[in-house]
């Protein structure tokens, strides 16, 4: 493993990957076209420290397997607290953090971090109506229309 990181463009990337759609799969395929190796931390559970986040429908043990299989991920870390986001960019040899867009004008966990390393911090393009939150409605909506059949 890090025979395989020597002299490589680091990315790394923080989400839960919860119900993984395609829109986890054009973001993962972006970062990885703009680093040669690339990690994923994987969030056990984000409502845990932000009762504002939904809990994830399906198990860690689910989300690794799905991300597992993906051929754009390079390295998959596990992490419950958002300390731990701070821990893995001051111990890994990152060069790049990949984050949405929409956090681009927001302070994040880990910024400052990333900006005294001098960790690039990429904005993901979202060009796509595809998230977690649609999915689970349209779910949603279609057992609801559907009840009973």
């Amino acid at each position: 493993m890090q025979n395989e990181k020597k002299n490589k463009n680091i990315g790394i990337t923080f989400s839960a990957f919860d119900l993984f759609h395609a829109g986890h799969v054009a973001m993962l395929k972006e970062a990885s076209e703009l680093c040669d190796y690339l990690i994923v931390g994987l969030q056990i559970d984000p409502s845990i420290e932000r009762p504002e986040k939904n809990q994830p429908i399906q198990s860690v043990f689910e989300r690794y397997v799905q991300l597992k299989g993906c051929v754009y991920i390079d390295e998959i870390i596990p992490y419950t607290y958002e300390r731990e986001v701070e821990d893995i960019l001051l111990t890994y040899p990152i060069n790049v953090r990949f984050i949405g867009e929409e956090y681009r004008d927001k302070n994040f966990t880990g910024k400052a971090i990333c900006e005294n390393k001098g960790i690039l911090i990429h904005y993901n393009n979202r060009k796509h109506t595809f998230s977690s939150s649609g999915l689970r409605k349209r779910i949603s909506d279609y057992e609801f229309l559907h009840k009973g059949e």
